[in-house]
């Protein structure tokens, strides 16, 4: 999925899925969960880039630009949430294993 070797065409994906937003609120609320300001040309290449692989779409509301999640985009976030969440539950699983003083089968 080439969409999601960038963290933030990834980040931007997940606060769009369920909700539209516009330009300026999502590239805040990427700026707070970074903690640190996304150039413009980075943040909105980004979109760029999910609009024209078709996970992101764009209209104007007055003279906004609000962008929502397609039903590919929603696809692909929910793959990424499953197989991260796959990932968690096996290493929890593994760490409890090993609490328990159990064979761990690592080397």
């Amino acid at each position: 999925m080439e969409w999601l070797t960038s963290g933030l065409r990834r980040d931007i994906c997940i606060l769009l899925y369920g909700e539209e937003r516009r330009a300026q609120p999502l590239k805040s609320a990427i700026e707070t969960h970074y903690d640190r300001r996304v150039k413009p040309d980075r943040f909105y290449g980004a979109l760029d880039a999910l609009e024209s692989k078709g996970f992101v779409d764009t209209r104007v509301e007055g003279l906004e630009d609000v962008y929502t999640l397609t039903n590919a985009g929603r696809q692909h976030v929910e793959a990424q949430f499953e197989w991260m969440g796959g990932r968690v539950e096996d290493e929890r699983a593994e760490d409890e294993r090993s609490s328990r003083g159990g064979d761990t089968g690592r080397r």
